[in-house]
C-alpha cells in the first residue's frame, strides 16, 4: 500500500518557514537581534541554504506578532519595545490569564507537575539573578495556565501580544523583584492545587500589578 502521507512544496515551504520564525524569535529574545537591527532577507536565506520566500513568510509572522516592522526601501528590523506598550500588554494579559483560569475547570490538573517544575525553575533563576533564565521559564508557566483554558480564541489572543519578547524585556526591567514574582507563582500553584480556580485568576491578575513595578511610567 502507497502511502498517502506526501509532502507538497506548499506545507515543505510553510515547515521552513516555521522553524527560521522560531529561530528568529528566538535571536531576538536572546539579545542576538537587537532592537533597531536590520534583518536581511538574503543573509538569512544564505544561512539556512533556502530562498528567500520561507524568509519573507517567517518575517511576515513575525511581523503580526508585532516583533518586527517593515517600512517601505527600508527592510525589516526588531521593533523596539517601549514601556507603554509593555504596561499595556501586560494589563491585557492579567485579564487573559485571570480569564483563562476562571475558565479551565480541571484542565490544569494533568499539567500541575510541570507548572511547578516552570514555577521552581524562575524562583531558582530569581535567586541567580538570571533574567535571560527567568524569562524563558516564565513564559512556560504563564502558557501552561492559558493552554489549560482550551479557548482557541484565548490563546490567540494571549499570542499576539508576543509574550516571548515582553516578558523577556519586562524580566530584564524587572531584576529588583524577581524574587518576588517567583514567590508568586507557587501561591499561585496553591490556589490551582486547592481547585480554587477563581483565587488563581485573582492572583494572576495581582502578579501583573507587581511586574508593573519594574515598568517605567510611560510619558503622556
Amino acid at each position: 500500500m502507497q502511502s498517502t502521507d506526501k509532502t507538497t512544496p506548499e506545507k515543505s515551504k510553510n515547515c521552513a518557514s516555521d522553524r527560521i520564525k522560531d529561530v528568529i524569535l528566538q535571536r531576538i529574545c536572546d539579545g542576538t537581534y537587537q532592537p533597531g537591527q536590520k534583518l536581511v532577507e538574503l543573509q538569512i536565506a544564505k544561512e539556512f541554504a533556502t530562498s528567500q520566500a520561507p524568509i519573507r513568510e517567517a518575517l511576515s509572522q513575525l511581523e503580526a506578532m508585532r516583533v518586527v516592522e517593515t517600512q517601505p526601501y527600508k527592510g525589516t528590523r526588531v521593533r523596539e519595545v517601549t514601556s507603554r506598550e509593555m504596561q499595556e500588554c501586560l494589563e491585557i494579559r492579567g485579564v487573559l490569564e485571570q480569564l483563562a483560569a476562571e475558565k479551565m475547570g480541571e484542565r490544569l490538573k494533568p499539567r500541575m507537575d510541570e507548572l511547578r517544575q516552570k514555577a521552581m525553575e524562575t524562583v531558582a533563576a530569581a535567586r541567580e539573578k538570571n533574567a535571560q533564565k527567568y524569562g524563558f521559564a516564565n513564559i512556560e508557566f504563564h502558557r501552561i495556565i492559558v493552554e489549560a483554558s482550551a479557548n482557541d480564541t484565548l490563546m490567540m489572543v494571549w499570542q499576539t501580544i508576543a509574550p516571548e519578547i515582553r516578558m523577556l524585556s519586562l524580566a530584564h526591567a524587572n531584576l529588583i523583584n524577581l524574587e518576588e514574582c517567583a514567590n508568586e507563582h507557587l501561591e499561585i500553584i496553591e490556589a490551582f492545587a486547592e481547585s480554587d480556580n477563581r483565587y488563581a485568576g485573582k492572583l494572576l491578575k495581582l502578579h501583573t500589578e507587581t511586574v508593573l513595578v519594574g515598568v517605567d511610567t510611560p510619558t503622556t
